[in-house]
């Protein structure tokens, strides 16, 4: 069950708190729990994440908290709703480092979703703008906090996971980190996707901007360009998001729903995003060749210099499974040799689960 929770009545804005909770589109069929995979009804594990990429990271690992109880602390979007009509979730916006004060408003909602619910565990994929209060909760709680850091950190970590290393707490890795014994190394947690049968030739190309609020115009007006200009012969679709254009040269949406999405990659000729681990990622799944063209804090397509400082893409280019272009000229000539990509990149989760699996039943972390 989804559930809308109420303003309070906090008088700080532009934010908006929400408050513990009211049934949220009480309409949806309930969901027949005889057909589910047998819960531990000693378990009930908080499973924390922003929206978009930390999300997406997050269902990959179904396989694993399917055999528990368990519910949602996430941000609300077409995204969450539609995958979450089924579960118990709570909705929060998300905070932010540049405003800390918005922080706050996570605190009372929180309190009583920990009283309410009870977890014994709590599991994130981050980021720290949903939940960095989740941690600090359990942390005066003595509920375990298990936190697994982004898949588009190759080197380094985020700004949640370098926190939780600094302030001694142990965070795992999707990549290999030897010179820190506190990132525990469990590899991708994206699993295998068996259903990614193409429907014949591609036709189109996808354009994806995601759900940042920060226009990205650059680029759509350098593939609309590239379009006029006969570099791109075939039909583009974009997802603009949060950016408003119009055009007579491409098919312009803002959101759909993440089932359609996933259409759209899977069947695409190529894909052109952000810096996004999410896209990339079903890009790979789905074995859609891709293109990443990264935002730039110089255009305001960025709200700090700091945010989005991913290296994944990095990575993939150096593995062959992308190319990373800075402006429209670079893309025109990556797409002029766009078969040269690879794809068929391997995903295999078995060791996040395994770990997962013996941190919850005996309490064991150590690999």
């Amino acid at each position: 069950m989804l559930f809308d929770l109420e303003p309070c009545s906090f008088n700080l804005e532009p934010v908006t708190c929400y408050f513990f909770a009211t049934p949220y589109a009480s309409h949806l069929t309930p969901y027949d729990m005889s057909n589910s995979v047998p819960k531990n009804q000693n378990i009930n594990i908080a499973l924390v994440c922003t929206r978009g990429g930390h999300f997406e990271q997050m269902t990959n690992l179904s396989d694993f908290y399917d055999h528990y109880d368990h519910f949602w602390i996430t941000n609300r979007n077409e995204q969450t709703e539609s995958h979450l009509k089924k579960e118990r979730a709570y909705f929060v916006d998300q905070a932010h480092f540049k405003k800390p004060w918005t922080y706050l408003y996570h605190v009372a909602p929180v309190l009583r979703i920990f009283c309410s619910e009870k977890p014994t565990h709590v599991l994130s994929t981050g980021s720290g703008r949903t939940a960095l209060i989740p941690f600090l909760v359990a942390a005066v709680l003595k509920v375990k906090f298990i936190y697994i850091d982004t898949f588009s950190r190759v080197h380094g970590h985020s700004k949640f996971g370098t926190f939780l290393l600094k302030t001694r707490n142990k965070i795992y890795s999707q990549w290999e980190d030897p010179e820190n014994a506190n990132a525990l190394y469990i590899g991708p947690i994206f699993k295998h996707d068996e259903n990614c049968n193409k429907n014949g030739e591609s036709k189109y190309i996808f354009v994806t901007l995601g759900t940042r609020i920060e226009p990205f115009k650059r680029l759509l007006e350098g593939v609309e360009d590239l379009k006029k200009k006969g570099s791109i012969k075939e039909k583009v679709i974009a997802q603009v998001g949060y950016t408003e254009y119009k055009s007579d040269y491409v098919e312009v949406f803002d959101f759909c729903m993440p089932e359609k999405i996933n259409e759209l990659i899977l069947n695409a000729k190529y894909v052109i995003t952000q810096e996004s681990a999410g896209i990339g990622t079903q890009c790979l799944k789905y074995k859609t060749k891709f293109v990443v063209m990264p935002r730039d804090y110089q255009y305001g397509e960025l709200p700090t210099e700091s945010d989005m400082k991913e290296d994944l893409h990095y990575k993939l280019e150096e593995l062959g499974y992308t190319k990373v272009v800075r402006n429209i000229e670079e893309l025109e000539k990556v797409i002029e040799a766009i078969e040269n990509l690879k794809v068929g990149f391997n995903f295999d989760n078995s060791l996040a689960i395994q770990t997962l699996k013996k941190i919850i039943e005996t309490g064991d972390s150590s690999q």
